[in-house]
């Protein structure tokens, strides 16, 4: 119960340190390399729901209905890590040094691949029939981490020296989009299909900030249909989002 309410603590601090800094530093990302598969600037506002979505989940882990197993506690200790990689980010997003921020975003996804597989177990011991509404903020989490995860290694490899010529790097964002699409499929099946949703919006962000390269433009497309096809209908069938 301790290890949860620290994890309820430092997830209360996530928003405040990440969203806070922006009233007393300028933004650390003004003058980031342009890379083709980072979206469009709104598209980041998914953070919001997925900081209130971490504080609601903590919040439930703490209740005393909760069924104690081993996989509650490695799903305390992996929230509790994904945390920490969020309060960490923000010194490192202002040292402007992108493999510390790779490091960070593989910090960030080691940890929440330990909390999905930690949910996927005890969500099958838990009584409450509500149960999966609480852990689906830790899917769009996942979700989001994923394709940050393709943002920062292009801005790491620029930051490295990699140069590409335009038509090399189109071609390389059309195969991370088709990458997305997989895993976004195979979490679709796998009791993870907030995922994908996520990977959608991420999509709709690519075509606006990216639209005008129509090899990037229509890879997106076809990416919202499959990810759809594959999302939309189990959703219907089985009216959950999560687990």
């Amino acid at each position: 119960m301790k290890l949860r309410t620290v994890q309820f603590i430092i997830f209360l601090l996530v928003p405040i340190i990440n969203f806070g800094s922006n009233f007393f530093f300028d933004s650390p990302f003004d003058d980031d390399a342009r890379v083709l598969i980072q979206p469009a600037g709104y598209a980041f506002a998914i953070w919001g729901p997925i900081f209130l979505g971490m504080i609601i989940y903590s919040w439930f882990q703490m209740q005393a209905e909760r069924v104690e197993s081993k996989y509650l506690e490695n799903a305390t200790k992996a929230g509790i890590l994904a945390g920490l990689a969020s309060i960490a980010f923000v010194p490192i997003s202002f040292s402007n040094i992108q493999w510390l921020g790779f490091a960070n975003i593989l910090w960030h996804l080691a940890a929440l691949i330990w909390l999905f597989v930690s949910l996927r177990q005890q969500i099958k011991l838990e009584q409450n029939p509500k149960t999966h509404w609480y852990y689906l903020p830790t899917q769009m989490y996942l979700g989001w981490i994923c394709a940050a995860t393709a943002i920062s290694t292009a801005l790491m490899l620029t930051e490295i020296g990699v140069q590409l010529n335009l038509e090399t790097q189109v071609i390389i964002t059309a195969v991370v989009i088709g990458a997305l699409i997989l895993i976004g499929t195979l979490m679709a099946f796998n009791k993870g299909k907030t995922v994908p949703l996520v990977f959608i919006w991420a999509l709709i962000g690519i075509i606006v900030e990216n639209g005008d390269f129509p090899i990037i433009k229509y890879s997106a497309i076809a990416g919202i249909i499959v990810l759809s096809l594959v999302t939309i209908p189990r959703i219907i069938k089985r009216k959950r989002l999560a687990f």
